[in-house]
């Protein structure tokens, strides 16, 4: 599932480079024969979405490595680290540029040229834009239908920050070529260049928000979350009942990536019950009166530390058998859970 998970984010990444690329080549030509400060913006907003989506591409493939022995975890984190370097680069390079030129532009005006090119270029921005949004959107739907969640559920989990990352910002691309185009028509119809000046400051204005959106996500997403009190709940109360259970103790998870947690707690085991269990299994009682009486009829303080040792070794190995149990019995209540560390309290 995490595979084909990762194959959707990527599918909606490269398409998103491939659109930004020709993109960036119209803007780039509009800017030339316009000199619109709004058309500059939108260039320099598009060589940033191509560098962070390239981030994002980086970030997954990444994040895939298999844990060594300097990470016994993985490398499931690095998608939220190059997902908030992208979110940094928006911030900087798109939003501030875009604010400064457009500051520059209301401070010393010029006249824009061959508008017309320049709204159409917008146009058929608007365009491709709307189809790398598209791809982003299903992606986001069809992994969200795969963990049997709503599209706000999977969006909240953090399972898939990449997709998330290039929705937003191609939604900011589409929302900035609306407001770029706009402000070329009010200079189009009104003459005066400061339209476009502003065009250029809320286009960046619209990507500090996205921007600051995407950092706040992916802050949190390194930080290690919890499953969540409902999830946690679930699982400790089903460790409560267990037959060998006493209580739970310190029960706490974090995650390791995206969609891949790691769920720990300390458990006060019933000796009596564990021995119970171990020896209603076949044969397990009647082996054991066997050594001990063996051992008490020829008194061979040897036979009876053999059996003892006999014992106390299959006491250990019953009680890592209920572990092993209790580990499954948590992963299959929930699959996003990949390490289970069980300790005795």
């Amino acid at each position: 599932m995490d595979a084909a998970n990762d194959q959707r984010a990527l599918k909606a990444v490269h398409t998103a480079i491939g659109c930004n690329a020709a993109i960036l080549v119209c803007k780039l030509g509009a800017y030339g024969a316009s000199g619109s400060p709004s058309m500059l913006a939108e260039s320099i907003h598009s060589v940033a979405d191509i560098v962070n989506q390239m981030l994002l591409q980086v970030g997954i493939t990444n994040s895939n490595r298999k844990p060594d022995a300097t990470f016994n975890y993985g490398y499931r984190r690095e998608r939220f680290v190059y997902s908030l370097i992208s979110a940094v680069g928006i911030f900087f390079l798109g939003a501030g540029f875009s604010v400064m030129h457009g500051m520059h532009g209301l401070m010393d005006p010029m006249p824009s040229e061959n508008i017309r090119i320049g709204i159409a270029v917008l146009g058929a921005s608007a365009l491709l834009e709307g189809f790398s949004l598209k791809v982003a959107y299903e992606s986001l739907r069809d992994n969200a239908k795969a963990q049997g969640m709503t599209l706000r559920e999977f969006i909240k989990s953090g399972k898939d920050p990449t997709s998330v990352a290039v929705l937003a910002e191609d939604a900011a691309a589409v929302l900035g070529c609306g407001i770029a185009g706009t402000a070329l028509i009010a200079c189009e119809v009104t003459g005066s260049p400061m339209y476009d000046a502003m065009g250029s400051i809320a286009v960046g204005g619209l990507l500090g928000v996205t921007a600051m959106y995407l950092i706040n996500s992916n802050r949190l997403l390194l930080l290690g979350r919890s499953l969540g009190a409902d999830k946690m709940q679930v699982i400790t109360e089903h460790m409560r009942r267990d037959p060998v259970v006493e209580e739970v103790y310190f029960a706490k998870s974090e995650e390791l990536g995206a969609g891949t947690y790691r769920f720990a707690a300390e458990v006060e085991f019933s000796g009596k019950k564990i021995v119970e269990r171990y020896l209603a299994k076949k044969n397990r009682r009647m082996e054991l009166h066997s050594k001990f009486n063996e051992a008490s009829i020829s008194a061979d303080a040897q036979a009876m530390d053999g059996a003892l040792s006999f014992y106390g070794e299959e006491i250990v190995q019953a009680v890592g058998d209920e572990v092993d149990r209790m580990e499954k019995e948590i992963v299959k209540i929930e699959p996003s859970i990949h390490y289970v560390d069980i300790e005795t309290n």
